[in-house]
Parts: structure tokens; sequence; C-alpha cells
């Protein structure tokens, strides 16, 4: 990995590139040929709207259409900001922009994955828009968004395990056989493609003259919330709170499980049950009328129950719409 560089441009606002390494590792963040001698700048990470909102493709709408919005949820001295990641296109989840830099960090045109769901939807249609052959395999849990990856055309396996990491062995054959892994749970480009989000969430926050002291996020590669707490833990010395399930939560997990990045922030692990996030959701909804999905309402249930005050910053990696089948599961 290439911290040392990431954190230095993000700690100082730039980077003089002086070596190979440092050019390719930038080059990733940048997403553009950096070279060497050259000077990057923090705020070329920063989005571009297109403030009129027409758009000339799909990956233009994906790219074009960022900043999704951070919203105002809660005043000083507890001043909240919610991150809307289900404004992203394709799987209308944060999971777009993982599966967006993963794609890209890989050759090929047969892709095999395991995912529980939003990086299930993403690969297949993100696999549509960039000439890519799909197949996913799926835990028992993630078995309502086959419906969705049938409209895409995407093939799929539902297996008998719990958890999306138990399924991994399933894929040896098929890399075999000469498909190509993108690996969400150990590729850096899911890391790094978050320190973007981090860097938008920046410029959105300076927009009324906030840093955050807090973020709060779930934690399933931890790729996103790692990614945020590096970002902001260098720049504004914040802290991340991360969220997994005492139980279990669609799309998060706990970090005895096993993931790459979490190791990278000194991170506050606080323990959210299934109830707690539906009832996280069900209060979101009656306070400010969205319908958030599990993940956000717990994020949103350690939201309530800490007592830290400042500017916080909470991810909401998707809504409530996909997991209507789930939910009548669970009456």
């Amino acid at each position: 990995m290439c911290l040392k560089y990431y954190e230095a441009l993000i700690r100082d606002g730039g980077f003089k590139v002086g070596t190979v390494e440092e050019a390719s590792c930038l080059s990733y963040l940048f997403d553009r040929r950096v070279e060497v001698g050259e000077e990057v700048k923090l705020e070329e990470l920063y989005p571009t709207p297109n403030h009129h909102r027409v758009y000339l493709n799909s990956l233009d709408l994906l790219r074009g259409g960022w900043p999704t919005p951070l919203l105002k949820i809660s005043e000083r001295p507890k001043e909240a900001y919610a991150k809307l990641e289900w404004y992203n296109p394709f799987s209308g989840s944060v999971k777009d922009r993982t599966v967006y830099y993963l794609l890209k960090s890989v050759e090929g045109d047969r892709l095999v994955e395991v995912s529980s769901g939003n990086v299930a939807i993403a690969l297949a249609a993100l696999g549509n828009v960039m000439g890519k052959r799909v197949k996913i395999y799926i835990p028992t849990a993630g078995k309502y968004v086959t419906p969705l990856l049938d409209f895409l055309g995407a093939e799929w396996q539902v297996l008998d395990v719990s958890m999306t990491v138990e399924a991994l062995e399933h894929l040896e054959k098929d890399i075999r056989e000469g498909a190509v892994h993108p690996n969400q749970f150990g590729n850096d480009l899911n890391f790094i493609a978050h320190l973007r989000t981090a860097a938008e969430i920046d410029w959105q926050l300076s927009a009324v003259g906030r840093r955050p002291d807090y973020i709060v996020a779930g934690i399933g590669t931890s790729g996103h919330a790692s990614a945020l707490g590096f970002y902001f833990g260098v720049r504004y010395g914040a802290k991340l709170i991360a969220v997994q399930p005492k139980d279990w939560i669609p799309g998060i997990r706990r970090v005895e499980s096993g993931m790459k990045w979490i190791k990278y922030v000194n991170a506050e692990i606080l323990d959210i049950s299934l109830s707690e996030a539906l009832e996280g959701v069900r209060e979101f909804a009656r306070r400010h009328g969205l319908l958030i999905g599990p993940s956000a309402g717990a994020v949103y249930a350690a939201f309530s129950k800490i007592e830290y005050q400042g500017t916080l910053v909470l991810v909401f990696p998707d809504s409530l719409f996909k997991y209507t089948a789930l939910l009548e599961q669970l009456r």
C-alpha cells in the first residue's frame, strides 16, 4: 500500500512526485497517469458536479453524479450530516464507487466474485457497461438480490453458507478456467476509491464551514469506513466509530471475521443488533421521511447511542427498498 504518500498528500494538501513508485501510487488515487516530477494537489480529488445533469453515457452518470448528497440531520452540540450513498445509480449504494475502481484495476472480460448484495448488483450492472461477463456466488442471506441479477443478465449461484467470505473457496474452479477475481476483500482499490469519497465529503463540509470530529460508518470489507477514518484522521484528527453487527445485519460484519483495511485506523468499534438497526430505520423514517437501509439504520442507531459532541458524518450505504422481501421474512 501507498499510505505514506497518501498521508503526506492529505496532510499537506499537495505532493511533489519524486519516484516511479510515488507516481504509480498516486495514479491509482487520481484515476489518471501521474508523472515523476509532477506536483499533485488534493483539490483535484474534489468533485466537479454537472449542474445541468445531462450525461452522455452511464459511466458519466456515475462520475458526473458525484457528489452524492450530504444531509444535515441534527444541530449542535451534536451536529450530524448523513452521506446518502443510494444516489449512486447502478446498485443504489456506496458499492458503485468500489466496483468502478475494482473493474478498472483488472484485465479480462470474465469476472467472478462473492457478494451478499450490493457488490453483486454493482458488478453485474457495471460489467454490462464496461464489457465484462460476471458470475457471482451468493451466501444464503443474499438470495434476495437474484431477481435483480437475472434482469442484468449475470450468472449467479446461491451457496449454503452464512457469510460472504465463506464462499471464497468456490471461486477457485472459475479462476482456473480463466475468470478474474476483482477481490473486494483484498484489492487495495477498495480502500483507495474511498479516499476520493472522503475528499468529496471534505469539499461538501467546507461549503458550510465544518470539519468532522467523528465518522460513523458500518464495516463490511472495511474499505469505505477505513478510508474515511484514515483521511479525516490525518487531515483533522477525526475519530472513526466503526459499527459492527452484534448478531447479523445485511451488508456489515464483525471485525474478527477478517478484514484488511480496518487496521490502518485507530477505530472505536461499536456493536449494534439487528433489532436496534431496524429501530434506527424506523426512527429515521419518522423523523426525516427517508427509508434508509439496515446497515444505515445500524449507523443511525450507533449515532443515537454515542454521547460525543462536535461535527459527525454518518455514512448511509443504501436505502430500504431492495430489502422489502427480506423484511417480510423477519416479521
